[in-house]
């Protein structure tokens, strides 16, 4: 897996052992989320607050900061994933003051208003596709009540082609894109 685009584009990222635990999306996918973030963003993705959840390797999130994201934000919940997300981000000599990885539960966090980065003004949810659209929703609508949200935020939400994608109340579906057997959907917060 290489990084698509940006500052160091081409530069190979590891990848999970096995696909029971992540399943790292691919060049394609992510090179579209990348174009979609560009778009959408009112100021581009250069200087931008990112929340890469449900972050794997954190190949999306990387993406973002290699195009020039200010900062970005990783939460997985296994172990594995948040230390190959370090691996990722130590390998490129990405500065510390760029990113924070942390292993835990993101709805948890977001619930309690204890994500640190925000506000953010783009939200990266590549959640198990078996879990549906409830992470999607639930965590959006949490970092909304918590107030860690940048006016006019996108979020880029990743899910089976096959299911509807999440929509939560104060995000207006803008954009949907599908292939093959996942589609992407970007959402922008309305609050």
């Amino acid at each position: 897996m290489r990084i698509v685009s940006g500052e160091w584009r081409g530069r190979k990222l590891s990848e999970p052992q096995g696909r029971d635990v992540t399943r790292p999306t691919t060049d394609r996918v992510r090179e579209a989320c990348v174009s979609m973030a560009e778009s959408a963003l009112d100021d581009g993705i250069e200087g931008a607050r990112v929340l890469d959840a449900f972050a794997g390797s954190g190949a999306l999130g990387i993406e973002m900061l290699s195009r020039g994201a200010a900062f970005a934000a990783f939460f997985d919940i296994d172990r594995g994933a948040a230390a190959l997300v370090r691996k990722n981000l130590e390998s490129l000599r990405c500065g510390r003051e760029r990113y924070r990885v942390t292993c835990g539960d993101v709805l948890a966090h977001a619930g309690r208003g204890r994500i640190s980065g925000g506000p953010f003004d783009l939200v990266v949810i590549d959640a198990p596709y078996a879990l549906g659209a409830d992470p999607a929703v639930r965590l959006l609508d949490a970092l909304a009540d918590a107030g860690m949200l940048a006016p006019r935020a996108v979020a880029l939400c990743e899910h089976a082609a096959s299911d509807e994608g999440p929509r939560p109340d104060r995000f207006e579906a803008e954009r949907e894109k599908r292939y093959g057997i996942t589609a992407v959907d970007l959402l922008r917060f309305q609050g």
